[in-house]
């Protein structure tokens, strides 16, 4: 068992113990001085979590390829040879008896070395990839004078990738207040589609996800999860309307586009990595599983039918994520593209007809429903099947 010390940057948080040849996590101590993950307000079942999902996903054909090539036992084994080292936080972990600081193996920095890459070895190596989590491949490029993220698309014709730009076309159509990520996509040599999107974190400003936020202290079971989330960012230093407004913002584009996965970890909040403050919330990012990329289906959804997919967010339910929407016209409906442009994009970027069309035809029944909760009517699976009850007699 091997005792290291988790720092932020270059002020030591506790100590964390992992097992030597696993990487497993066993045990962490908290130094009581606020700077540890989940606002400082973290347990050991938190620290679990948190060393688990800072890991590879074991799904990951990288992490596969270094387990089977015997280099390392687990992805949590990668995780810790590489000090957990992320370009989103500042966080690492320093073996206790060696000296080094953060300037010495920050991320940000190490673009000068084995050209532009940095590769994996049996020992500390520094991989920037060693903690980026999600299912598709993907890496960062440090080429550049900022790190670009780079993701791999192959499913269904790469759509995952063309998802990323039509949400950035989306959020730029509204000329909004909304910060957003912006992304950029091109064919790759093996038949898939690549996004690239800038690290919108430094050295001095880092992601905090709204898994931490949510964790980080109990709250009233009077308050839902989204209600609880903006509370929690407003106590810490967070303007409340601003982040009501975030909120509501990402839902309804979200409702729009379809996107099944704005789990906790794919929207957040910035923060001084130096002052520990909160500055706002961070770019909507990540909506490559939007617009029924994975859907078999060969004719459109029903009404009932869209709102019966599952989704991942604070609710199991794009219903139940409406209930929590105050500003309803924050997004603007008459600025977003009509279907015929979205059928149109989508076959200008690599999607056979037939499918871009199908895309088109169920966008358009969103963007009728949005019209319908933006002038006051409830959206719920109960009235569309009893609408469709009635229209069938």
């Amino acid at each position: 068992m091997n005792d290291m010390i988790l720092m932020h940057k270059n002020e030591p948080c506790g100590i964390l113990s992992i097992d030597d040849i696993t990487g497993k996590f066993s045990g962490y101590i908290d130094n009581g001085n606020k700077l540890s993950p989940y606002l400082g307000n973290t347990d050991l079942k938190k620290m679990k979590i948190w060393w688990e999902s800072r890991a590879i996903p074991g799904s990951r054909e990288t992490i596969k390829k270094l387990i089977n090539s015997l280099e390392v036992i687990t992805p949590e084994d990668y995780l810790a040879k590489n000090l957990a080292l992320s370009i989103t936080d500042t966080y690492w972990i320093k073996p206790v008896d060696v000296e080094i600081n953060y300037t010495d193996i920050n991320l940000f920095g190490l673009r000068k070395y084995n050209e532009e890459k940095i590769p994996y070895h049996n020992a500390t190596s520094y991989d920037p990839n060693a903690s980026l989590g999600g299912q598709m491949e993907k890496y960062w490029d440090l080429s550049e004078d900022y790190p670009v993220l780079v993701k791999e698309s192959y499913k269904a014709e790469g759509q995952q990738a063309v998802n990323e730009l039509f949400a950035s076309k989306i959020h730029s159509m509204q000329n909004t207040s909304i910060a957003f990520t912006n992304y950029s996509i091109s064919p790759m040599f093996n038949g898939g589609i690549e996004s690239r999107c800038k690290a919108f974190t430094s050295p001095d400003i880092e992601f905090i996800s709204a898994y931490e936020i949510i964790s980080s202290q109990k709250f009233s079971n009077n308050l839902s999860m989204y209600e609880a989330y903006i509370n929690i960012c407003s106590e810490n230093g967070l303007d409340r309307e601003q982040m009501q407004d975030f909120m509501d913002y990402q839902t309804l584009t979200d409702f729009v586009i379809s996107n099944t996965d704005e789990h906790l970890a794919n929207f957040g909040v910035l923060r001084d990595a130096n002052t520990m403050q909160l500055l706002g919330p961070a770019p909507i990012f990540d909506s490559g599983n939007s617009m029924f990329f994975s859907d078999l289906k060969k004719t459109p959804f029903t009404r009932a039918e869209l709102l019966e997919r599952k989704i991942t967010s604070f609710y199991k339910t794009e219903e139940k994520m409406l209930k929590q929407v105050k500003n309803k016209k924050i997004v603007k409906s008459d600025l977003l593209p009509s279907p015929d442009k979205v059928a149109d994009f989508y076959k200008e970027n690599g999607i056979r007809e037939d499918r871009a069309e199908l895309i088109a035809k169920n966008y358009a029944n969103k963007c009728v429903m949005l019209q319908e909760f933006q002038h006051g009517k409830i959206i719920s699976l109960y009235n569309e099947k009893q609408s469709a009850a009635f229209s069938f007699q």
